[in-house]
């Protein structure tokens, strides 16, 4: 089933993750929780991990699905600037995808609380950086603050405005505006990423081939209102998006995905 329904930025967004994972820790995420390490012993090994996960990754990408980046000459002039990116969420290991396109090993990924919940898996996504997305509203202030403070600094913060994964899915789905709201508020731009699927050309691969696209930044209009900017930014994002992916020869039939996961309820 190829994307022929018309999606906006405004479409709404998928509530429901179709993939459930085991989640036996509960993790109190509130308005003490350090989002930003202080422990110099911590950031010593997690600066480290980081490192030489970025190269791991290179290698674990191109072995699975054959990655190939394009685009990062768009990075060349936000060296050692603060900027969000936002990409569609379609893998397990797109975070890793992300770093190594992105190449830098400060990229900080904001993620659903239930994946602090995982055994082992909590203890090495916070090793690497990432950082839990709260609920309550003393502690959305506090995350607020924290994401505000790593983009000041010229780190990178990657936000999934899909929200939820699903594996395989070609195309994109709603967005939600918490990237966007975190742009304008510290202006700074949004680099989209766009993850494509392709046939494979391996005999020995039967998972098709990933390509991740980096577009060109998107800057707030700071002519608008607030409300305005965040409304604006999300729909150009977007909408480049959306072009780039209907532009490129890949895979757009998404009927196995629908199948499995019973998205057509």
């Amino acid at each position: 089933m190829e994307q022929t329904v018309k999606l906006t930025a405004d479409t709404k967004p998928d509530e429901e993750h179709v993939v459930k994972m085991w989640t036996p820790f509960d993790i109190k995420v509130d308005e003490s929780y350090e989002y930003i390490p202080k422990n110099q012993a911590f950031i010593r090994f997690s600066n480290g991990l980081k490192a030489f996960a970025v190269r791991a990754l290179y290698l674990l990408t191109k072995l699975v699905f054959g990655l190939e980046i394009e685009g990062r000459e768009n990075l060349e002039k936000l060296k050692d600037k603060g900027y969000i990116t936002v990409c569609n969420h379609v893998n397990f290991l797109d975070c890793g995808m992300i770093a190594v396109a992105l190449n830098r090993s400060d990229i900080v990924f904001t993620t659903i609380k239930e994946n602090f919940e995982i055994p082992l898996v909590r203890h090495i996504i916070k090793a690497l950086g990432a950082i839990p997305i709260p609920t309550g509203i003393k502690a959305m202030q506090k995350f607020s603050e924290a994401v505000e403070t790593l983009l000041e600094k010229g780190q990178s913060v990657h936000f999934y405005p899909e929200g939820v994964m699903i594996p395989y899915y070609n195309g994109l789905r709603g967005f939600r505006k918490g990237a966007f709201y975190y742009a304008v508020r510290s202006d700074v731009p949004v680099v989209p990423l766009v993850i494509t699927y392709h046939k494979s050309t391996s005999m020995l691969k039967k998972k098709p081939a990933a390509k991740i696209h980096i577009l060109e930044p998107v800057y707030p209009d700071g002519k608008l209102s607030e409300k305005e900017q965040i409304k604006a930014l999300k729909t150009e994002v977007f909408n480049c998006m959306n072009d780039k992916f209907n532009s490129v020869d890949c895979i757009k039939d998404n009927t196995y995905v629908i199948e499995k996961y019973h998205l057509d309820k």
